[in-house]
């Protein structure tokens, strides 16, 4: 299935398949499991992408704050992915 939202390119797109992956699991946690396990999913990707692409690694709380400015958009994944990628290559 096509998604609108995703990213094209690294380490956007990785990120934002993470977080995809985990919020499938979102059914039968609460929201403060669910919300816990999709930071630490993003985060150990952005590691992970840090890592393979030579960039700066982000803080949990710079991938917390990066979620908080998505919310309530539509692409709200995607933003999210962009806003740790922003942080990364600075």
């Amino acid at each position: 299935m096509y998604d609108i939202f995703q990213p094209r390119y690294e380490p956007a797109r990785s990120i934002y398949e993470a977080f995809q992956a985990e919020a499938t699991k979102r059914k039968g946690r609460n929201v403060q499991e669910w919300q816990a396990a999709e930071r630490d999913a993003v985060y150990r990707e952005a590691a992970h992408q840090a890592q393979k692409l030579g960039l700066r690694r982000p803080t949990m709380d710079e991938v917390v704050s990066a979620e908080q400015s998505a919310c309530g958009h539509a692409d709200y994944g995607a933003k999210w992915a962009y806003r740790i990628t922003e942080v990364m290559t600075k």
